[in-house]
């Protein structure tokens, strides 16, 4: 049998195996009259009188009874737990990546479960990623220092406005002239703004995904594998444990 297989049933023998084992601690607790046997009988004081049962209870079953009952279901549940640890200390896998090259060799089965887990948390991390913004045209700025991007150099005019008159009638000998005011904006000088930003790239980020993705694919395919090995049915610990604890 592989430990995959053993795996796969793991869960339905827990469940059955406590089921059980809490029914009997129930039984023990609240069904005590099970295990006892009662008489109760009434003698007249009449010379000649027989006696006369007036209560009776006889014995169900017994704890001996019950425990190895129960004995067969709890040991098969210690000796599943047992093989497939047991089993675990041996099962390993190479994690082999999409272009062959083994990125970790001989991972044990346990820590390849633990991996799925971490690349889940790692591909959520990676998710949060800030990215740059591709219209201010963002540039590796060595300068600056490793992973500092500079923006296009941005340029604008600052302005002032200043009071202009516009004569909109000239004066004749009839009317004064019409002088409207209105503003107008003046050129003061130039604005310059530059930005740097230590975020990541968009294309650097899926490339970031991507690569969780493919060692997520390659850590379950690993694991996989691993819980081909062959499990030795024959390590049976249930037993040894029932009979030293109740002979």
């Amino acid at each position: 049998m592989h430990l995959h297989e053993l795996l796969a049933v793991e869960g339905n023998q827990q469940t059955q195996a406590n089921k059980v084992r809490k029914e009997l601690e129930s039984t023990f607790d609240k069904k005590r009259h099970l295990f006892e046997r009662k008489i109760v009988t009434f003698t007249s004081s009449t010379e000649g009188s027989e006696p006369v049962v007036e209560e009776q209870s006889d014995i169900n079953t017994t704890v001996s009874k019950e425990i190895q009952w129960i004995k067969g279901h709890l040991t098969k549940a210690l000796d599943l737990e047992y093989q497939i640890a047991e089993t675990n200390t041996i099962a390993r896998a190479d994690v082999e990546l999409d272009d062959g090259s083994v990125l970790l060799k001989a991972v044990p089965a346990t820590s390849l479960l633990e991996l799925q887990k971490r690349m889940a948390e790692l591909l959520e991390l990676a998710k949060a990623i800030p990215t740059l913004d591709p219209a201010k045209g963002f540039q590796a700025d060595p300068a600056a220092g490793e992973g500092v991007f500079q923006a296009r150099i941005v340029n604008r005019d600052r302005t002032k406005k200043v009071p202009k008159a516009f004569v909109a009638y000239e004066a004749t000998k009839e009317h004064p002239a019409q002088v409207q005011m209105f503003n107008e904006d003046i050129k003061t000088g130039t604005i310059t703004t530059q930005e740097w930003s230590g975020m990541m790239t968009p294309a650097d980020k899926a490339a970031v995904l991507d690569r969780i993705e493919s060692l997520t694919r390659a850590i379950r395919a690993a694991r996989s594998r691993a819980n081909t090995a062959e499990v030795d049915r024959k390590n049976k610990i249930g037993d040894a444990i029932f009979t030293y604890i109740f002979g």
